[in-house]
């Protein structure tokens, strides 16, 4: 099954236990965990990804999902930063949906990029 397939009701735990984050939230982490392996493995890449490479994934993802709506669903899921990837990633290896290196820190997503200049100025200019 992939990661994207799963219902929402397994993510309703971890809306229960924090609050900051929608369902969707969570979800999309996985789908943008599974689209950032995917890419690296088509580019001969395999193994272990960092929290930097996933902050990557999750900003190509989402820019192809929400386009210059990004920062505005961002919002509405409670992610003001991608801190906030890095707590859900933590909560999902909690809940055993992914795993981590011993080496790994929820300290590694902070400040990987500004969502307004990525989100907003982006399409300003384009």
């Amino acid at each position: 099954m992939a990661m994207s397939d799963y219902k929402s009701e397994v993510f309703q735990p971890l809306v229960d236990r924090d609050g900051r984050y929608a369902r969707e939230a969570y979800s999309f982490t996985l789908e943008a965990f599974e689209y950032t392996m995917q890419r690296r493995r088509a580019m001969g890449q395999v193994g272990h990804i960092t929290g930097g490479q996933l902050c990557q994934g999750i900003k190509e993802y989402a820019e192809s999902a929400f386009g210059y709506l990004t920062k505005t669903v961002f919002s509405q899921w409670g992610l003001r930063s991608t801190r906030d990837f890095g707590e859900i990633v933590f909560a999902l290896i909690e809940a055993e949906l992914l795993s981590k290196r011993d080496s790994d820190r929820v300290e590694d997503f902070d400040r990987a990029f500004e969502f307004d200049e990525v989100f907003e100025r982006q399409f300003i200019y384009d």
